[in-house]
């Protein structure tokens, strides 16, 4: 016959290897378990399921985007391939205040799961965690990248002091700037099968060059400027379609009045 002392220590034995054994899988859930109290102290099993429920990896297993919330899948798959499940949950944005930001999980990205108390009600899934799925964009420890399923993908290296932007075909920018817009550099090249500025006014500073035909359609005028030298000169053949005047005078339709044999016309009229 055992002893109360024994009897005591034989139930304190088994309430250990109970709270150290692992935990039985009959419901696929994290739903959280009102916590059980022996003697006001907290159950042994308890501590364990807080404990094991407060941090754990997972993968997004879908996304409400409407609600901005997730589900995550934990563990081993069950028979449904898709292991035990959180109920919606949010995920840990990058700035939720005034300034926000909007970039939705994607199914089968990899998260760390943390629960407040153990409380998978409560959790939040934490992004970040490459996988075997989604590998880093990048190794150099100079580069800050980022990939989008697209193919787009936007790198800025810190040590050469460079930013690229790559985009698929057929994207599209679109710039919004209702006040305006001010691009300072040494050097800019735009390369483009076709430019349109569409603007009531253009005013080009300097020096300009076309190396490409020119044409115009509304007329063209100009000044001789602060040089004072000739406003146009053309070195090269020149054809006029139509009609050529010079202080009112005609090119083609001016005449001369006669001043006498052997002496010079008159100025064209």
């Amino acid at each position: 016959m055992r002893t109360g002392a024994a009897i005591v220590d034989a139930r304190l034995d088994a309430g250990i290897r109970r709270a150290l054994s692992p935990p039985r899988r009959h419901r696929p859930s994290l739903a959280p378990r009102a916590p059980r109290r022996h003697h006001g102290c907290m159950d042994a099993n308890e501590i364990q399921r807080q404990a094991r429920n407060a941090v754990r990896k997972g993968t997004i297993l879908a996304v409400d985007h409407a609600a901005a919330l997730c589900r995550v899948s934990v563990g081993d798959a069950d028979s449904d391939g898709s292991g035990l499940q959180t109920n919606w949950i949010p995920w840990v944005a990058g700035t939720a205040g005034a300034t926000r930001d909007w970039l939705p999980p994607t199914p089968g990205e990899q998260v760390v799961l943390l629960c407040p108390m153990g409380d998978p009600a409560q959790g939040v899934a934490l992004r970040g965690v490459y996988s075997n799925a989604a590998p880093a964009p990048a190794s150099s420890p100079d580069t800050h990248a980022r990939v989008y399923p697209d193919g787009a993908r936007i790198t800025y290296d810190h040590a050469a002091h460079a930013l690229t932007v790559e985009l698929p075909a057929g994207a599209t920018v679109r710039v919004v700037a209702p006040g305006s817009v001010v691009v300072q550099t040494r050097d800019a090249t735009v390369q483009a099968e076709r430019i349109t500025l569409d603007a009531p006014q253009t005013t080009c500073t300097g020096a300009m060059t076309v190396k490409g035909p020119f044409a115009f359609e509304a007329g063209m005028t100009g000044t001789g400027g602060a040089g004072g030298g000739a406003t146009m000169q053309i070195d090269g053949a020149a054809t006029f379609t139509r009609e050529v005047t010079s202080r009112g005078i005609s090119l083609p339709h001016h005449t001369h009045r006669e001043q006498g044999d052997g002496q010079l016309v008159s100025e064209p009229q």
